[in-house]
């Protein structure tokens, strides 16, 4: 430990920022003190109360000579060293000492707090705890505190802990402090389970966070689950995760999923599944459906050799690695593929390790179990065709044929009993052009299975939405009688239950009966003419077709803003963009309104400019005039999430018209939902902010309606989307996005989304775009219907109703780097981008709507 002369001399002049309140040089110890009365308002509040505490304690002197010296923090710290026990005028000094040469946080404050409430707390521990105290990162501290509270807990106990709880990641904490949370936790439970929590990896310990929560979680229950849990691979501990989610699911039985299912092999799970009953099978069934992402994002992810964030490497990044690069990239894999291609593989050939990364592909798919396979297949949409066709479908097939010699309705009512997600299913193997690999031939079967689709497709609002994007799929698979059969469901669907549910069942008959009769068939046509006669069962779909497009062009300019992400993708996405709008007459300039780090070159290839935007966060405009109206074409290549946050935000209060995310449909959480939600939870952007403006929203990627719907209520439902249910295509993004901003500039007035779609329809021709869900397409007008009505959506599972979609988390407060006294004797919390102001010392102050 350095001794407090020595700490004086290395801090005596050295500038330390104060959060928000500005720069102080300390002086030596041999200068007059710096009273806080001179310096900062609040410090000058908390160094009277700090100066009174220690009076109390029998030591004004040394606290009249050091306080002025301190900050806020420190000065939290020298009254509780006032008030130890034993503690003479000498420790106080050398307490104080080291105290005004070191800067403590808020958190560190509190910590130190914590520790000398324990138990025995004397003047032996001052110092030892002043040098623990001052390595505390803000996650660690919070960690320590929860430890601290615990039953049994000592000074020796807290010191030793310390170095353990900095060594761990700010999510490793996090799980750290659920676990000491759990009802009647002992620190030497706590202390048996650390070395086991320290060992998981992120998605262990999210799974740990969510089983510390459960109803009725004990010590011995979770020193049981936690075993277990830092055992298991990804896909199972997510799922596990998920069902754990479940508020209904008790500590005790938690633990019994854990052990007799989620830590079991597959073929284990198999067995154990087909033996479930009632409400167990559907428990489990919901769990596996809402931790599929783990699983899908896997077999994605293994399209490609790529990082641990799911970047793809360059085929020039992987021939230019070492060999023990390449090996780390290997062990990666799962233990079978690893065993198969050892010997080919040798000191790191690239070539097998993509063999090798193809094949672990498919054994992803083979060591799913096979009721975790249907709920992926169900969310088909957010699978690459190659990963649901090539990959999930024949193993499934195969599943199929064993367990249920090939029958398919045996199999659904076997698998999902109670046929939550058969719609899902059948739609989106319809969607890929896989349903004939498994739909039974003869009418009888095919109308029992449709039975089983209705009961799953018209049960909520959602759940119509999920329909209707694959309905013309599925219509096209269906014999004309099965076609029939299933219009007469719909029929009676839209006649009964749940009235919203009802009318979006009707808007579906409708528009196929105005929009696309030869999919129907005339016994089908007569039946929903017959439906829709009575007054009011019809709506005006024309008024969903508009928008105000004549608004965007009052300043005779129209902008997008195209983001790309920092992969092969991306260049190659970008290169075809750019290529198009050159050989169309768009000239390049820099774009000063989205350039964050500086401003970009214009010269150069589309490659070179890539690297560019890449390299110094600058983006780059194509722009043109067409019918008197100046197009901007933005681009910019996403960095990180701070920089994306702030693209965002610029784009929103900026009035521009169109955002275009092009790349793999993995990267959209990151470009633009997490980045917007947090904007939007930090008061940065408001509810009138994305509710001001009709904006049009490209997705690029592929991806599906669960996105579709998500963004659409992000947005607050002001925006129309191109996107994407299936693979995006550059050969219809591209010229999509030029030929719609040009199609609204040189049309007078605001043109509908049909004359829209009729200038468009070349780029889709050939059945290109039949994976495309176009503005003023149908799930676009049910969308609007369901805004128009303020019906209450879900995202993520969380139920918003309309005035909080968008909006509907509380302000988190994150570490804050200044926090000041109030009052009352709380803190008053000050975002690090506001400045304090004078009259907010001693104030609640309060953030947000």
């Amino acid at each position: 430990m350095q001794t407090t002369k020595y700490l004086v001399r290395k801090y005596a002049c050295a500038k330390t920022l104060l959060g928000v309140l500005g720069l102080f040089c300390l002086p030596a110890l041999n200068a007059a003190p710096l009273h806080a009365a001179d310096t900062n308002p609040a410090d000058a509040v908390s160094a009277r109360q700090t100066v009174a505490a220690c009076e109390q304690a029998g030591h004004r002197d040394p606290a009249e000579a050091l306080v002025g010296s301190m900050n806020y923090n420190s000065q939290r710290i020298f009254r509780k060293i006032c008030a130890t026990r034993g503690a003479d005028d000498g420790l106080i000094r050398q307490a104080g000492e080291a105290l005004a040469v070191q800067r403590f946080s808020f958190e560190q404050a509190r910590s130190y707090e914590a520790l000398a409430d324990i138990p025995g707390f004397g003047a032996q521990h001052v110092m030892p705890a002043i040098e623990a105290i001052s390595s505390l990162s803000f996650a660690s501290g919070l960690t320590f505190r929860s430890f601290a509270a615990m039953r049994g807990a000592t000074i020796d106990h807290a010191l030793q802990i310390i170095p353990q709880l900095n060594a761990s990641s700010p999510l490793v904490n996090k799980a750290a402090r659920s676990f000491f949370a759990v009802p009647g936790m002992s620190v030497d439970t706590a202390a048996r389970g650390l070395p086991t929590l320290s060992r998981m990896g992120k998605k262990q310990a999210q799974a740990l966070i969510t089983y510390a929560e459960v109803p009725g979680m004990g010590p011995e229950l979770m020193m049981a689950g936690m075993e277990l849990i830092e055992r298991m691979d990804d896909v199972n501990v997510w799922n596990a995760r998920s069902l754990f989610k479940n508020r209904e699911v008790s500590g005790s039985e938690a633990l019994a999923w854990l052990r007799n299912y989620f830590a079991l092999p597959t073929s284990q799970q198999e067995a154990i599944y087909d033996r479930l009953q009632g409400r167990q099978k559907s428990v489990l069934l919901k769990g596996l459906y809402d931790g599929a992402e783990e699983a899908i994002w896997k077999i994605n992810n293994l399209h490609a050799v790529t990082n641990d964030n799911g970047y793809e490497y360059s085929a020039g990044t992987l021939n230019s690695m070492s060999s023990q690069n390449l090996r780390y990239l290997f062990n990666r894999l799962d233990p079978v593929t690893r065993s198969r291609f050892a010997g080919a593989f040798g000191g790191g050939n690239v070539a097998v390790l993509r063999q090798a990364t193809s094949a672990a592909r498919s054994q992803a798919a083979r060591d799913l179990p096979t009721a975790g396979m249907y709920v992926v297949l169900a969310q088909g949409s957010e699978l690459y065709d190659s990963s649901f066709r090539d990959i999930i479908v024949p193993v499934m097939k195969e599943r199929i044929a064993r367990r249920n010699g090939g029958d398919l309705l045996g199999f659904l009512r076997s698998i999902d009993p109670e046929s939550r997600f058969v719609s899902d299913f059948i739609s989106s193997n319809a969607q890929k052009g896989k349903l004939t690999d498994f739909f039974p031939q003869d009418f009888a079967r095919q109308k029992e299975i449709l039975n089983l689709v209705a009961s799953s497709a018209f049960k909520d609002p959602d759940s119509v939405l999920l329909f209707s994007a694959t309905f013309a799929h599925l219509l096209k698979m269906l014999t004309p009688e099965a076609r029939s059969h299933l219009i007469a469901l719909m029929g009676r669907a839209s006649q009964s239950g749940d009235p919203v549910t009802a009318k979006l069942v009707r808007v579906i008959l409708q528009y196929y009966e105005q929009n696309y009769p030869e999919l129907l068939g005339t016994a089908a046509q007569v039946r929903i003419v017959q439906l829709l006669a009575a007054p009011g069962s019809r709506v005006n779909l024309d008024r969903y077709q508009v928008t105000p497009f004549a608004e965007w062009k009052r300043d005779n300019r129209i902008a997008s803003l195209s983001m790309y992400h920092p992969d092969d993708d991306g260049r190659q996405s970008f290169a075809s963009n750019a290529n198009l709008l050159m050989k169309a007459g768009y000239r390049i300039e820099p774009s000063r309104q989205y350039s964050i780090g500086g401003v970009c070159g214009t010269g150069g290839a589309p490659g070179a400019l890539f690297s560019a935007m890449r390299n110094r966060r600058c983006a780059i405009s194509f722009v043109r005039t067409v019918g008197g109206v100046q197009i901007v074409n933005t681009q910019f290549v996403y960095s990180d999430k701070e920089t994306q946050k702030e693209l965002l935000r610029r784009f929103i209060l900026s009035g521009d018209e169109m955002l275009a995310q092009r790349g793999h449909s993995y990267w959209r959480s990151e470009q633009i939902i997490e980045p917007l939600q947090e904007l939007i939870e930090e008061g940065q952007i408001t509810p009138a902010d994305l509710q001001n403006k009709q904006r049009f929203l490209s997705l690029g990627s592929c991806g599906g309606v669960k996105v579709y719907t998500t963004l659409t209520r992000l947005f607050e439902s002001r925006v129309d989307l191109l996107a994407s249910i299936g693979t995006g295509l550059a050969m219809i993004n591209d010229p999509y996005n030029k030929s719609f901003c040009e199609i609204v500039a040189r049309t007078a007035g605001s043109p509908s989304w049909k004359q829209v779609a009729q200038q468009t329809a070349a780029i889709f021709a050939g059945g290109r775009g039949q994976d495309y869900l176009q503005p003023g397409s149908l799930t676009a007008i049910l969308h609007k219907i369901l805004d128009e009505d303020g019906v209450s959506g879900s995202i993520g599972g969380q139920s918003m109703s309309q005035g909080q979609r968008g909006t509907s988390r509380a302000l988190q407060y994150r570490q804050q780097e200044q926090i000041l006294p109030r009052a009352d004797g709380g803190p008053v919390y000050i975002p690090r981008n506001q400045r304090v102001q004078p009259q907010d010392v001693g104030r609640p102050v309060r953030y947000g709507n």
